[in-house]
């Protein structure tokens, strides 16, 4: 399609393709109706979107619990690891250094001493040692460094078990959260397809109300024209407020800054679809010089004469 150079895939760059959904959402709002779109409108666009975007954000939701159920079950096998080696070595008071027959009660049945490998050992390990000591109440052990009790047995095997199962449940949830994401993304991809194809029956290839929908004039090979007459504003609390006019053919702004003394070179401080800006974090009291740089796909403009000012 004559768009082609315009599409971001979601396996390409997932939060480009978004940015780009937005835009285009943006632009039928503004648009849609002026223009006479039809097939792709705000109203049947907009559902689309916050379909897909709500989905995103229960895969990412239930991918982070994951690694959080992960980070729990960690724990839950260091402790178990942990209480294990110190049951082992107190028991060999009773069960003797060396393995026999007599250690497999408290779980050590494969013919060794040494430490069970998988979760399902652990567990047997844990159950183990919990009936030894409730058979042998007086063999408990309680000190300011180590508890060896059945109590204590008990609850780090509630507490590997259920992190285990917890770990089963978050992949589950992150694997159907992905599959829900993969359907709505889809949609929101063959939607966008639909409106860049209407676009290009309805706007002329120059026509600069491309850059209301994406990030470039089709017709026009150029990059924008550089920003001019940058004005800013310093507010308390280390913020400035930037503004500036329209730069012909530009999709976007970045917005460089650098603090005199501190940075050795302009920093990228923020990049936004509209011609005005707000800068956060700035020291008190800092000298800072701003520059614009318009920009669409075609590449950057020259940046705008630095402006300085200081931090409130």
């Amino acid at each position: 399609m004559a768009l082609a150079n315009q599409r971001i895939t979601m396996n390409e760059n997932r939060n480009e393709f978004y940015r780009l959904a937005e835009k285009a959402g943006k632009g039928l709002t503004a648009l849609g109706a002026t223009l006479g779109l039809t097939h792709v409108t705000a109203a049947n666009y907009g559902p689309v979107l916050q379909a897909a975007k709500a989905d995103r954000l229960g895969f990412n939701t239930s991918r982070h619990d994951k690694r959080e159920g992960y980070q729990t079950l960690q724990t839950a096998r260091q402790n178990a690891d942990a209480f294990i080696t110190s049951a082992r070595d107190y028991l060999t008071t009773f069960l003797g250094n060396s393995w026999s027959a007599s250690w497999a009660q408290i779980g050590f049945d494969n013919g060794t001493l040494a430490l069970p490998k998988t979760d399902a050992s652990r567990a047997h390990a844990l159950e183990s040692v919990k009936v030894w000591f409730t058979n042998n109440p007086d063999r408990e052990m309680t000190t300011p460094e180590v508890v060896l009790t059945a109590a204590r047995a008990d609850a780090l095997l509630t507490a590997l078990t259920d992190a285990t199962s917890g770990v089963d449940d978050r992949k589950l949830d992150t694997r159907t959260n992905m599959n829900a994401r993969s359907t709505t993304e889809a949609a929101l991809d063959k939607k966008l397809n639909c409106l860049y194809r209407e676009l290009e029956s309805v706007l002329d290839p120059l026509d600069p109300r491309w850059l209301k929908f994406i990030d470039r004039i089709p017709g026009d090979p150029r990059v924008p024209e550089p920003v001019t007459e940058v004005t800013a504003t310093a507010q308390p609390g280390g913020i400035i407020l930037v503004d500036w006019p329209d730069a012909v053919r530009a999709a976007r702004y970045k917005v460089l800054k650098q603090v005199v003394g501190v940075d050795a070179q302009p920093t990228l401080a923020a990049t936004v679809d509209d011609s005005d800006a707000q800068i956060t974090g700035v020291p008190t009291g800092a000298t800072v010089q701003l520059q614009i740089v318009a920009t669409n796909e075609k590449g950057d403009a020259p940046a705008s004469a630095v402006i300085q000012l200081q931090a409130a």
